[in-house]
């Protein structure tokens, strides 16, 4: 559900974007009190320029940014780091783009002058500087400067001490974040460690900073930023655990077996989820997966097929596809359908082996 509710949530994004830029250019073609157009908003904030380069940190625990579990949880903590001043340039220099497309068309079509155009236009192609956040270099990773930070009941966040080990190496260790340029760490607290943390409100961030003094070349960012705080509570287990409470906890364990790729454990939790409560979508896709890691490719696609039916039963009025799913589905269909490999020929036999 989790991949579902990821690919909902980008088109909502691309829809807000599209949406933003129309109500822009809607504004633009307004005619002033001398009845020539405005520029829009973003064409008078080019003094924005001389404004440095800056990261974004962001955090997501089990890719909530808010959530209650019962001691004992395994968690998963995922940082990541953009350049969102690039972003924002870019998308206004998009929409001057589009402003200039406007001023074209209403030149053309004669509903302003060459010389009330000429102004607008080269107001419009001036274009705001895309600037590059560098971080980490090769001797010393990005993520070396990632921490997090932990605040109990209102007092001031302190370093957090929970034994968090790494899921993933990052994919690189010096990073050159532009306006679409992004990466992620993830670090997980295993059941285990989980055991040990005593039930409390918490609020933890993910803090990445950069000493000025720090040994690294000069072109590397240097400073603090900090994420929103993801607000964490965690429950005393209860003497009798509802069914409700079983199924929750088992698909929490599921995610983060399939996240650490623990397919046996994953596959474990997922079905004891299931046998909670039956209709969880997501112990489904995760039994899936863990049936397709495991080679079982007929069982991963009868438990794809069980999710694609939860899927229409629950959301019967849903705009969207699980795309995920029937993408699942049609993989495992064409790899059932194709017939296995031909082994390779043993040293020394001459041919090949015979076609199935």
């Amino acid at each position: 559900m989790r991949k579902i509710l990821w690919t909902i949530g980008l088109v909502v994004v691309l829809a807000v974007t599209l949406t933003a830029a129309f109500l822009l250019v809607r504004r633009s073609r307004k005619p002033s009190a001398s009845g020539q157009m405005q520029a829009p908003p973003s064409l008078a904030n080019l003094d924005e320029q001389d404004v440095p380069p800056l990261p974004n940190v962001s955090l997501e625990v089990d890719t909530e940014e808010e959530l209650a579990v019962f001691q004992g949880t395994p968690l998963i903590f995922t940082a990541r780091v953009a350049n969102q001043r690039a972003a924002n340039a870019a998308f206004t220099n998009r929409a001057h783009e589009t402003y200039v497309a406007l001023i074209q068309e209403k030149l053309a079509k004669g509903e302003i002058s060459a010389a009330a155009a000429q102004p607008m236009l080269e107001l419009a192609r001036q274009k705001r500087e895309i600037k590059v956040v560098r971080l980490g270099s090769n001797e010393q990773g990005w993520e070396n400067f990632l921490r997090f930070e932990i605040a109990i009941a209102g007092s001031p966040p302190t370093r957090l001490t929970w034994p968090l080990t790494p899921v993933t190496a990052p994919e690189a260790k010096s990073l050159a974040l532009d306006a679409s340029s992004k990466a992620q760490v993830e670090y997980a607290l295993a059941p285990q460690a989980a055991a040990q943390i005593a039930a409390g409100d918490f609020e933890i961030t993910a803090v990445l900073e950069v000493p000025a003094a720090t040994a690294l070349p000069q072109e590397l960012w240097r400073g603090r930023v900090a994420s929103n705080p993801v607000r964490l509570k965690i429950l005393p287990v209860p003497a009798q655990s509802s069914a409700a409470d079983q199924a929750n906890l088992n698909l929490q364990r599921a995610e983060f077996f399939s996240t650490t790729k623990d397919w046996s454990n994953a596959l474990a939790s997922a079905l004891a989820a299931l046998a909670a409560d039956p209709n969880l979508i997501r112990a489904q896709m995760i039994v899936g997966e863990s049936k397709e890691a495991q080679g079982d490719l007929s069982g991963a696609r009868d438990a794809f097929a069980t999710a694609e039916q939860l899927f229409y039963e629950q959301y019967p009025k849903s705009y969207e596809r699980p795309q995920y799913l029937i993408y699942k589905l049609a993989t495992l269909d064409e790899r059932l359908e194709s017939p296995p490999a031909a082994p390779a020929p043993t040293a020394g036999s001459g041919q090949a082996s015979p076609p199935r």
